[in-house]
């Protein structure tokens, strides 16, 4: 008799879950973590700083998150437009780099080769990754105004002082070191509190975002180049240190938290890795970042050894800003329909596909060009649907270290990226021999993508809904 009644509490119990869930079809049950996602008791966020308080809703508990505004509304789109402004012109600057290598390889720097020079970009661009797993905590202490702030003065330093350097260590430490390190701030604040005010829109919000980037570096790419061939890179860099600072000051002050939480998530959070989808989600982002910068920076050369001008080489990084602004809205609007991990994989896979197509197969001025703009169209999925995807699936408690980890695995992978890409670089009859490079970079992007396989099949497996593919 007790096994019964032990077997009819458990049938009550299934219906009364059932039941609860068909009253409540938007709450979505955490894949991974058994946790009710969008539930205000399972989501955390940073102490707000005076100027960011707001009436909260929710419970009245204080251990308990508190609500204080609602996701997809249209304050949320507010954020989402001052985010992309603060991303157009930080990621923009630095997609702009191409146009700096190609002046720097050609005049000041042109004892230097080019998988030298290619360090300033590649190290601000991994110091822009790592910085996210220190703005992370800064932020949820001192609030996402004075964080973002704190970045740009330390990203404005950088560009400034780079001003009046003219030695490729200088420029280094400067250019790339200390301006990477600073845009690292106002880039992880702007998907965070993006991340934070969306829920059903949250894919296209940060592929929107994203796009910031691309047009940054279409407009400030032809401003670059012009103030190179007219002003040279001292003042360009001067006037674009300014820009910065003026655009990345105002477009903050609309950040707010959506929900707070009386307490601070660590820093670093190593549980992460007991979950195997989120090694799944490192190991693709790692895999797939090794040879990222390798189209980015070495295009224009391979354009100019095919017979180009320099002025066709500098027009591919227009050609991939442009892919980049279309991809963030295409594959964020994507993203919400298939899946951000799906998303995620999908971007990885064609970065490297098109790259084995149109450079090692192909390898001409046009089929360059087009490389350029479709890598340009996948890159921002690449870059924005992983934080998507964790956002998605874990407790909003975790987002801040997890996502600090993915970063800092990303930024290492760059760097050890770069080391392998300069070892690869070789020279043949006299010329540099990009080829290696191309097969590198996209055997990694292509491999990285299969790991999205067991990733896919994990959340399957746990969410136990063996008929959906949106992940």
């Amino acid at each position: 008799m007790s096994k019964d009644l032990g077997v009819a509490t458990r049938i009550s119990d299934r219906l009364s879950e059932e039941t609860w869930q068909s009253k409540n079809p938007s709450v979505e049950r955490n894949a991974l973590d058994g946790v009710k996602e969008n539930s205000p008791e399972t989501v955390h966020s940073e102490n707000p700083s005076n100027e960011e308080k707001m009436t909260t809703k929710g419970s009245d508990n204080p251990s308990e998150p508190k609500i204080l505004g609602d996701a997809d509304s249209k304050y949320s789109w507010l954020v989402c437009f001052a985010a992309f402004f603060c991303v157009f012109v930080s990621i923009g600057i630095s997609n702009s780099f191409g146009i700096y290598q190609t002046y720097y390889v050609s005049n000041i720097l042109n004892n230097s080769s080019a998988s030298q020079i290619s360090w300033i970009g590649s190290l601000q661009t991994a110091m822009m990754l790592v910085a996210s797993v220190f703005s992370s905590r800064i932020y949820l202490s001192i609030g996402l105004r004075y964080t973002s702030w704190m970045g740009a003065v330390i990203a404005f330093i950088g560009l400034f002082v780079s001003s009046f350097v003219s030695s490729l260590g200088g420029l280094i430490v400067t250019q790339g070191l200390i301006y990477g390190f600073g845009i690292g701030f106002v880039f992880s604040v702007a998907l965070s509190t993006t991340s934070q005010w969306f829920e059903k829109y949250r894919g296209l919000a940060l592929g929107a975002v994203m796009a910031g980037s691309g047009l940054g570096g279409l407009v400030i790419a032809r401003i670059t180049s012009a103030m190179l061939n007219n002003l040279g890179f001292h003042w360009a860099l001067r006037i674009s240190s300014f820009f910065f600072l003026a655009i990345v000051v105002p477009f903050t002050l609309v950040f707010k938290p959506r929900v707070v939480s009386p307490d601070l998530p660590k820093l670093v959070d190593f549980s992460a890795f007991k979950s195997p989808f989120f090694i799944c989600i490192i190991c693709m982002a790692f895999m797939g970042i090794l040879g990222f910068v390798a189209p980015i920076f070495y295009i224009p050369s391979v354009v100019i050894q095919l017979g180009g001008t320099e002025s066709f080489a500098k027009i591919q990084v227009t050609i991939f800003n442009c892919g980049y602004l279309l991809g963030g809205f295409v594959v964020g609007t994507l993203s919400d329909l298939i899946g951000p991990y799906n998303a995620f994989a999908i971007c990885t896979f064609f970065m490297g596909l098109f790259q084995l197509i149109l450079w090692v197969g192909v390898k001409t001025k046009p089929s360059l060009s087009a490389l350029s703009f479709f890598y340009g169209f996948f890159a921002p999925g690449f870059t924005s649907q992983g934080v998507s995807a964790i956002a998605k699936h874990f407790p909003q408690k975790s987002w801040a270290p997890y996502i600090g980890i993915m970063y800092t695995v990303m930024g290492c992978s760059i760097i050890i990226g770069n080391f392998i890409i300069s070892h690869l670089l070789k020279t043949t009859n006299g010329e540099l021999d990009y080829d290696y490079i191309a097969r590198f970079s996209s055997i990694c992007q292509v491999a990285g993508s299969l790991f999205a396989i067991p990733g896919i099949l994990y959340l399957r497996h746990i969410a136990g809904d063996k008929k959906t593919w949106v992940n």
